[in-house]
């Protein structure tokens, strides 16, 4: 296809009850990778000279980059040489008068002594004598030295500061340098402008052209380095900001540190409009991700890196064994920590200088939508329906853009909602809220963990695009990732629904408390963590009293059974997870029959069967096992399989089995 092919495919509201799922099918019907080919032809000449020079004042640049790092280290380590030798100095000094002071001691002593024989008044008086004279000539050779040492070392603080002067006007030198040569570069780009556009190579003028003004921004980074030298004992300014009364805890920089500048200095150089004034922005920004998990993790790190001034996480869950292969921003030694508390260390630990607040609770219809309106942006990195649609709603009505992300499987989608006044929404797209379908945990159906990783990546540079007006947004598309094939699809979205319930101007949701309503019939979160366990929010189905069996029953049912038999067992245990899980881990003696191929295994249960043994159903947490063990039983009824000899449910299933049974069993 043709880049402008892309109008022609649309993604058309989903009014069967799916929630943001995609199925295998779907990205087949789609359109194929999408590219581009320019032309672009120019004077080979006119290229090689505007290259070259390009390259030279890179190299310039370099250098100077180079050299002003060096003579600051330079600067840095003969002031710190200067201050170790002074302070030796000052210790030989002291060590000098000390002996001065043993000799004084050693003379009165002699004088004592002269005392004390009886010497005549001559021999006493040539004794006086000669000891003061002693005592005069030392006193002026040691006081010579100390002033010989006090004006050497005032030299060398003299020479410090020429040194510092000397190289911060070669740093200013240099800029100067660059700056008289890129105006040289231009005038010659302007000269060679009208012979390059008559061999069709204006557009290349222009692409160098552009470079010319990255390196120029460049010079603007060292000024702005230049200008954060100290100047002798000036003390250096701390970066200015104020709080914003309407946002708690967030900060507008109005002017960037020097850390600032060297932590984001690959940012500040980009040519696309970022720069200083995009950097200030992310700094000013307060941003919610709600769910630290697959798509969390790398969201985070990367939000976090980018310098975004304050996040928010929220995650209920604790942090599990099973979430490390794709969650990357925990770590074994977090394993049972909340995962928002985990998520909130490893961000501090990899910029210390942001904000980062972790929120252990649960996100509700009741708390949702003063969480998300204290914030400019929300990132919906969730795993369910019914979080979707209350995110999305609490950003309808507190006016903020909403980065969607989800992934499933080798799958995944990235959209974004509410940015602008014909932007639809997630209700737009998805209109009716369903129990059974769409956007089934990664627990159930697996997850390849790089693809909720990629996802993140994606979002997080969604939102630093909404925050700095740079580039252009999903708003109105969504990409489609298939990993298997390595393919992006972009799908134009339909506009902002006329019927939707919450953004319309017939919208029938005005609250939290209505999209609570409209909301009750989507899949919710599959467990809350309570007193420091996981609690499973999971029901399963209704089933009758006879047909339901504990595991504790069962295993002393299949003891007996075992000492009766010399080790054999008389019934059928019947594992109806997929293969995929029953590959995994499994009970001795079961046989795998899934649920979705039950009803024509009917037979081969009856005969294996016989009249004799009776059908024990078991699956994972005791969801699919209640299905089935009324699929049989209806089966029964109806005379269908009359061999069958009896089904019973092992209630809880195999989560239930390894904490009630067999701790050793495996949990996943």
């Amino acid at each position: 296809g043709t880049a402008d092919q892309e109008d022609e495919y649309y993604l058309v509201p989903d009014n069967s009850g799916a929630s943001g799922c995609f199925s295998d099918t779907d990205t087949d019907n789609m359109i194929g990778d999408v590219s581009m080919v320019v032309d672009i032809h120019s004077d080979p000449f006119v290229e090689l000279m505007l290259e070259n020079r390009i390259v030279k004042l890179e190299t310039d640049l370099e250098a100077c980059e180079i050299e002003y790092q060096k003579r600051i280290q330079n600067l840095q380590m003969e002031l710190q040489q200067q201050s170790f030798a002074r302070v030796k100095e000052r210790s030989e000094y002291q060590n000098r008068m000390e002996e001065l002071q043993a000799q004084r001691l050693v003379l009165k002593e002699a004088e004592s002594d002269v005392t004390a024989k009886g010497d005549d008044d001559n021999l006493l008086a040539t004794a006086t004598t000669t000891t003061t004279t002693t005592r005069s000539s030392t006193t002026q050779q040691q006081q010579q030295v100390f002033e010989t040492q006090m004006a050497a070392l005032q030299k060398e603080n003299e020479a410090s500061r020429n040194l510092l002067r000397v190289t911060k006007g070669d740093l200013d030198g240099h800029i100067q340098g660059l700056e008289a040569l890129n105006m040289a570069l231009q005038r010659e780009a302007d000269e060679l402008r009208a012979a390059a556009a008559a061999n069709g190579g204006d557009a290349r003028v222009q692409e160098l052209e552009a470079q010319v003004a990255s390196l120029q921004q460049e010079n603007d980074v060292l000024q702005h380095a230049a200008a954060a030298v100290p100047n002798e004992t000036k003390p250096q300014a701390e970066p200015e900001h104020t709080v914003t009364p309407d946002k708690p805890g967030a900060e507008i920089v109005d002017k960037l540190s020097m850390d600032q500048i060297v932590r984001y200095s690959r940012q500040l150089l980009l040519q696309d409009g970022f720069g200083m004034e995009g950097q200030k922005k992310l700094l000013s920004s307060s941003v919610l991700v709600v769910g630290a998990g697959g798509i969390g993790s790398t969201v985070l790190l990367y939000l976090a890196a980018a310098g975004i001034g304050h996040i928010s996480v929220v995650d209920f869950d604790d942090v599990d064994m099973s979430n490390l292969h794709r969650q990357v921003i925990h770590t074994e030694a977090n394993v049972g920590i909340n995962k928002a508390v985990s998520a909130c260390q490893a961000v501090q630990a990899l910029n210390p200088t942001i904000r980062c607040t972790p929120i252990q609770e649960v996100l509700t219809f009741d708390n949702a939508y003063d969480i998300v309106a204290s914030h400019d942006c929300v990132v919906d990195a969730s795993d369910n329906p019914r979080t979707r649609y209350l995110i999305n709603d609490a950003c309808v009505l507190a006016k903020k853009s909403l980065v969607s992300g989800s992934a499933m499987g080798t799958e995944g989608q990235l959209t974004v909602y509410n940015h602008t006044d014909d932007g639809p929404c997630y209700r737009c797209l998805y209109p009716k809220p369903n129990a059974t379908e769409g956007c089934k945990s990664c627990s159930d159906n697996g997850v390849l963990g790089p693809v909720p990783g990629l996802i993140g990546i994606l979002q997080s540079l969604e939102v630093i695009k909404l925050l700095t007006g740079v580039g252009t947004t999903m708003h109105d598309r969504l990409l489609m990732y298939d990993a298997l094939r390595c393919t992006f699809v972009n799908i134009k979205k339909p506009p902002k629904s006329k019927k939707c319930p919450v953004c319309s101007d017939e919208a029938s949701i005005h609250s939290m408390e209505d999209s609570k309503a409209v909301s009750s019939l989507a899949r919710g979160p599959t467990g809350v963590v309570e007193g420091g366990k996981r609690v499973s929010l999971s029901v399963p189905p209704p089933i009758a009293a006879d047909l339901d069996i504990s595991c504790a029953d069962y295993e002393t049912i299949r003891r007996q059974q075992r000492q009766q038999n010399g080790g054999g067992e008389s019934h059928i245990l019947l594992d109806v997870r997929a293969k995929q899980q029953f590959d995994m881990c499994s009970l001795e003696g079961a046989i795998n029959i899934p649920l979705a191929d039950l009803k024509d295994q009917l037979d081969r249960l009856e005969e294996l069967s016989g009249g004799t043994k009776p059908i024990y159903c078991l699956c994972r947490r005791g969801i699919f096992s209640v299905e089935a063990t009324h699929v049989i039983s209806d089966a029964m009824e109806l005379r269908a399989h009359t061999r069958i000899h009896s089904v019973k449910n092992i209630s809880g299933g195999l989560a239930a089995w390894s904490k009630e049974v067999d701790t050793s069993f495996p949990q996943y």
